[in-house]
């Protein structure tokens, strides 16, 4: 295999599709460990009425969306990366795995927290949450309204 050959772009565009992989495999996990969390604490608070358990499950929800929303950030860029990589000549294959800064940061993190799967995802759980700290604590929709809440 000589060095600018096909095969060596062949190999980089693998690298970077097996860490696009991974990083789509975490974003899975996180979804499931905070399910299971969530309904696990919460259940827990519900059954012991132990109204301060409930900032666990919300603050774990809060806590998985920003870890969430950091490696589907990073999966982008790397999805940039390999689209540039995908248009360059094979002679000029350098293997580099770093992908563009423009893609990554605060400003993009706080946008693909806004992503419509994740709000949606996150935000459904969050609503959930909310109703059953309601239930837990015997909060009707009424009484908030009368009161202004």
């Amino acid at each position: 295999m000589s060095k600018g050959s096909p095969e060596d772009k062949r190999k980089h565009l693998e690298m970077i599709q097996a860490v696009i992989s991974r990083m789509g495999s975490n974003s899975f996990l996180f979804k499931g460990w905070s399910i299971t969390i969530i309904a696990a604490v919460s259940a827990f608070a519900g059954k012991e009425s132990d109204h301060t358990l409930m900032l666990i499950p919300v603050v774990s929800t809060l806590l998985f969306w920003a870890i969430d929303a950091y490696y589907l950030m990073n999966e982008r860029a790397f999805r940039k990366l390999y689209e540039k990589v995908a248009a360059t000549d094979p002679s000029d294959i350098d293997f580099a795995m770093t992908p563009a800064k423009e893609y990554i940061g605060f400003k993009n993190w706080l946008k693909t927290l806004k992503t419509t799967i994740l709000s949606l995802f996150y935000g459904v759980v969050l609503m959930l949450l909310i109703f059953l700290i309601f239930a837990i604590n015997n909060i009707s929709l009424e009484v908030l309204i009368h009161y202004g809440a």
